[in-house]
This record gives C-alpha cells, sequence and structure tokens, in this order.
C-alpha cells in the first residue's frame, strides 16, 4: 500500500491527546513525511475480560497510522499477562500467589479484537491490522535468554521507577520478577522489529526499556507515543486496576450514565481523549465553558456522541 502523507492525519498523530513524543516529535514527523512503511505497535495484557475507554486514546492513534498506510500491530500480551505489569502500584501485585492461569487469560481475552474493531477498522482490505500474540517468542525464551536479556540493564536503572523507591521507602516488597516486566515488553519491539510503540503515560519506562534493546538488538531509534490519561478531578487514573473504568462491555445506557458521573472538569479532555472531536471543536468547547456556558449540556453531548461512537446510533 502506498503511503499517504495527509498532513491532518498526521498533526492529529502528533499533537491531539499526547503526552510525550520520544527521542522527539520532529523524528516522528520526519519518518512520517519520508513515505518510509513503519512498524507501529501498542500492546494490551488481557488481565481483565474487557478494554475500558482509557485504551480507545492511543488505538485512535493506531487507526490513524492505520489510514496512512503503515503496518499496524495489535499486541495481545498474553505471556506477560501472567505475570502482571507493575507499572505504577504501590502494592506488589505479582507474587507467585496471585500470577493468572493460560485458561484466565483466554477467557479475558475473548472480546478485545472484537471490542477494538470499534475504534480501528482491523479487517480492512485496503490495509488490514495484524494481530499478534507475545506468547509466540516469549514462550521460547529458555533460562539462557532470559540471563541474557537481563545483562542488558542495571538494577539501578530499574529501581530508578517512582513506585519502587516508595516501596523501599515503605519497606513493602519487590518481586524479582516484576523487574523482569519492562525486558519482556522491551523484547516484544525487538521480535516486531518496531519503529513506533503507542501506549499511556504511565507505560513510559515500559516502552523506553523496549527502546534501549532495540536499539541494541536492531541498531536503530524506536520512537515512544505516550498519550494522556483520562483522569478524575483528583487525579486519580481511570482504568481496571483502579475499579472506576468504563468497560467497552458496558451496554449504551452504562455508558451514557457513568459519562454523566464525570466532574465537570473532565469534560475537555473527555472531548480530546475520547472521541473524533477535532481541534477547533475542542478548543470551541473549552472556550465557552470558560466563558461561563453551562457545563452540563457539553457534559450530555460528550455522553451521547461516546456512546454513539461505541455503540452505534440506534443503541
Amino acid at each position: 500500500m502506498e503511503i499517504k502523507k495527509d498532513p491532518e492525519i498526521i498533526n492529529r498523530i502528533l499533537n491531539k491527546a499526547v503526552e510525550q513524543i520520544l527521542p522527539s516529535k520532529d523524528l516522528l514527523k520526519e519518518k512520517l513525511l519520508s513515505g518510509d512503511r513503519l512498524n507501529i505497535y501498542q500492546g494490551f495484557d488481557p488481565t481483565a475480560p474487557t478494554l475500558h475507554i482509557g485504551h480507545m486514546v492511543t488505538m485512535r492513534k493506531l487507526e490513524d497510522f492505520r489510514k496512512l498506510g503503515h503496518n499496524v500491530i495489535f499486541l495481545i500480551g498474553d505471556f506477560t499477562a501472567r505475570r502482571g505489569d507493575p507499572s505504577n502500584k504501590e502494592e506488589a501485585r505479582v507474587s507467585a500467589r496471585k500470577v493468572l492461569t493460560k485458561d484466565e487469560i483466554t477467557q479475558n481475552l475473548k472480546l478485545y479484537v472484537k471490542q477494538a474493531s470499534h475504534i480501528i477498522d482491523i479487517e480492512n482490505k485496503e490495509n488490514p491490522v495484524k494481530i499478534m500474540y507475545n506468547s509466540t517468542w516469549l514462550e521460547k525464551l529458555d533460562f539462557g535468554d532470559i540471563i541474557k536479556l537481563a545483562s542488558e540493564f542495571t538494577v539501578q536503572q530499574l529501581l530508578k521507577r517512582n513506585m519502587y523507591q516508595k516501596r523501599l521507602e515503605e519497606d513493602k516488597p519487590i518481586y524479582l520478577n516484576e523487574f523482569m516486566y519492562p525486558l519482556m515488553q522491551g523484547y516484544d519491539s525487538v521480535m516486531m522489529d518496531i519503529d513506533v510503540e503507542l501506549g499511556g503515560n504511565d507505560q513510559l519506562f515500559n516502552m523506553l526499556a523496549g527502546r534501549e534493546m532495540v536499539r541494541n538488538h536492531l541498531d536503530k531509534d524506536k520512537i515512544v507515543v505516550t498519550g494522556k490519561l483520562l483522569t478524575t478531578s483528583g487525579g486519580d487514573k481511570m482504568g481496571k486496576s483502579e475499579g472506576n473504568m468504563i468497560k467497552l462491555s458496558d451496554t449504551a445506557n452504562d455508558i451514557y450514565g457513568k459519562v454523566m458521573s464525570f466532574t465537570d472538569d473532565m469534560i475537555v479532555d473527555g472531548f480530546e481523549l475520547l472521541t473524533n472531536a477535532d481541534f477547533d471543536e475542542v478548543n470551541e468547547i473549552k472556550k465557552q465553558i470558560e466563558s461561563g456556558d453551562n457545563p452540563m449540556a457539553f457534559k450530555k453531548k460528550l455522553a451521547l456522541r461516546l456512546t454513539t461512537e461505541l455503540k452505534g446510533k440506534k443503541d
């Protein structure tokens, strides 16, 4: 497929709902304008039986990359889900007593592709999205392979994570298998020959580990794009681990009702992060709310729009 250089889509990729682009936004723009076909991916660990609206932020970017003609991979972390990502977890959750079984993971991932297809045109004929599973390569690693990969990082590097620093200060456990998670996620990038990885900003450490491993193994500069996280007015992330998520499996009534429970300061971010609203529309909504228009009217618009985009106009 011929690579497109649509300026509107490129602008959206570079700016809408973006937290960081590393090493730089200019480098990603340069690659998007080069005409080269890039390998883009995001990983989703099936630690719960449904995706949630937080996943939508970067999934919309996957769809934008697909529209430009790039090779998009929807990776299901069926192996990494057995270990559990410790990102931003102040309590260890991945001791040997808490590991998910293969059967539990197989059950959890059943809806993932179908749910993602509401946002990403996965099965389109022009440029279909690849569905991959990281058990394909991670299960094949033997103990010698794992030791070799581990030698690419130092304990000091891993201990720089804020969550580990906090646990050390509070004398809480850090399990060795938690140290292994960034290595596993990083190795995914190597095995898929990735040029760009997408994820939430809570994934930055793991994604940078992959950047280091791609440099070591493939001698190229992987780009990391982190999306903004939709947070509550108290600054808490909305997601499955926090128990306050809007699930993509929710009914239209439930999605509408949960959006209506958003605080007023979540409305503008909701339009930017969760819907197809363009920059002009988001800025106009922000302007009207700041000028004194009733936020409730915009919250209703957000609830209806998100519900329609996820469940269809009829529902």
